[in-house]
């Protein structure tokens, strides 16, 4: 019998303009509290004003792992910081991001280059949550 391993992981890459939170595995009921405590020690360590999240490396998100988006996005926002989420080619990923309507507090991009073309690089030093998703709304209506 095969067993399913249940896994999420985290990884922080610093970027020049901005700092990526790449995650991979399943983000659900599963494997929350370990999603929790890597999402509580990456707010910590965030330094730069501009955060992606990069979901394209998921298999699995279900509603508490939405739930967590949320609350790590709330926290990132309430830090005066800006985030922002990469899809990729992740399709199921999106629709499921789409379907919660995440794209009403968020911009939910394919890559990172869509990001930085909605402002020069060095804005994202001073970008609120506001501007950032105002740009990325006017460019993709």
């Amino acid at each position: 019998m095969k067993q399913h391993r249940l896994s999420f992981e985290l990884e922080m890459v610093v970027e020049r303009a901005y700092e990526c939170i790449k995650l991979t595995g399943r983000l659900a009921y599963d494997t929350q509290l370990a999603a929790e405590q890597k999402l509580a020690t990456a707010v910590a360590a965030v330094k730069r004003r501009l955060v992606v999240v990069d979901v394209s490396g998921l298999r699995f998100l279900d509603s508490t792992g939405l739930a967590l988006l949320v609350r790590f996005f709330k926290q990132i926002v309430s830090e005066s910081r800006a985030m922002a989420i990469v899809v990729r080619d992740n399709a199921a990923i999106e629709k499921i991001l789409l379907m919660a309507k995440l794209d009403r507090l968020l911009p939910i991009v394919g890559d990172e280059q869509q990001l930085l073309s909605l402002a020069p690089p060095s804005s994202f030093d001073h970008i609120s949550q506001e501007a950032l998703y105002s740009a990325w709304r006017q460019r993709s209506s």
